[in-house]
């Protein structure tokens, strides 16, 4: 494994992780609530220091961090106190369990904001060729990697699957391509084969939709950063619920545990920086969407005990709550666990 994509992968989720707590923290400051002990990293603790009643902590295990809020194992106000976060309200604590998420969405909309700031990605109106077959119809037509496909008979192609899917319609029949070449528009003709050797399409091009970089004024970045991060959590929540749908139809669905992530960071790594930071900002709103998740040990099964507690009218007691939460937790690092097997076999 390489060591330097591993640290980069831990510390790409320590980051994720810490700033989710952090947003457990600040909420929970707003409110009044004591932090007994906000630590970087999981323990055994290596360091800690007490500064105003909180126990900042450095840790052994370098995977994120966590907050340990007064009361938070249940009491009853004239135990607890007035910090305790077992005695405020329900709209305080929902607040201060999905602070943490917010943390993470807020993450993300920087990130975006940032990125936005060296110009929008937009779809350029033409199909870059990247590479070409020798041998091929696109070789014979003297096509070379780094030209853009205009159009095919005359239709425009301003995608890749555009130029695809118009290129089997035309079989096996010349067809002329109008090219930009070298800054200069160009037709050529070809003749897109059939029956292609393995690995080739008909032309003999690998191909992708280009786009071009155009410059925003700066005030706009936050706008289209929050627009971007939005779109993010709305696809995530779309695509959520059509794997939703395709368990109970029985049907196979790719959910990717910490092993796919680590592959996927390592890839776009290796594409750049810019590549890099836009996988950071979608994986910290996955956490923020999964973390929703009314599932017991997540916030969103907290959440989920705050709204049974206001229909109840009368909360969990302590035990109950932390037995299940216990199962939760078991239950997902079990799927963890499963999912790391199963990804281990796929990527390595």
């Amino acid at each position: 494994m390489d060591l330097i994509a591993l640290g980069r992968f831990l510390i790409l989720l320590s980051i994720l992780i810490f700033v989710h707590e952090t947003g457990h923290f600040l909420m929970a400051r707003i409110f009044g609530v004591k932090i007994e002990e906000f630590g970087f990293g999981l323990p055994p603790r290596v360091f800690g220091k007490r500064v105003k009643g909180t126990i900042y902590s450095l840790n052994l295990l370098p995977i994120g961090g966590f907050v340990r809020l007064k009361g938070e194992a249940g009491e009853s106000l004239g135990f607890g106190g007035a910090d305790s976060f077992a005695v405020q309200s329900k709209f305080k604590r929902v607040l201060i369990v999905g602070a943490g998420v917010l943390g993470n969405f807020g993450l993300a909309w920087l990130i975006f904001s940032v990125l936005f700031n060296f110009g929008v990605r937009e779809p350029a109106g033409k199909v870059l060729v990247r590479e070409v077959a020798v041998g091929s119809p696109a070789a014979a037509a003297m096509i070379l990697p780094g030209d853009f496909v205009l159009s095919i008979a005359g239709e425009p192609t301003e995608t890749a699957d555009e130029l695809l899917r118009l290129t089997k319609e035309r079989l096996d029949q010349p067809v002329e391509l109008r090219i930009e070449q070298h800054g200069s528009p160009v037709t050529v003709t070809v003749v897109p084969r059939s029956a292609p050797p393995e690995g080739e399409g008909p032309l003999g091009i690998s191909i992708t939709t280009a786009f071009t970089t155009r410059a925003v004024p700066f005030w706009q970045t936050p706008l289209l950063g929050f627009r971007e991060a939005a779109r993010g959590v709305w696809g995530m929540l779309r695509g959520l619920g059509e794997t939703v749908v395709h368990l109970f139809r029985g049907e196979t669905v790719q959910v990717g545990g910490p092993v796919a992530i680590y592959a996927y960071s390592r890839d776009y790594a290796e594409g750049g920086l810019f590549p890099f930071l836009n996988f950071m900002a979608l994986l910290s709103l996955n956490l923020a969407v999964v973390n929703l998740l009314p599932i017991p040990a997540l916030d969103g099964g907290r959440i989920l005990f705050i709204g049974v507690e206001a229909l109840r009218r009368k909360k969990l007691s302590p035990q109950a709550e932390a037995a299940i939460n216990s199962v939760g937790l078991a239950l997902l690092i079990g799927l963890v666990v499963l999912l790391s097997i199963r990804d281990l076999r796929i990527y390595f």
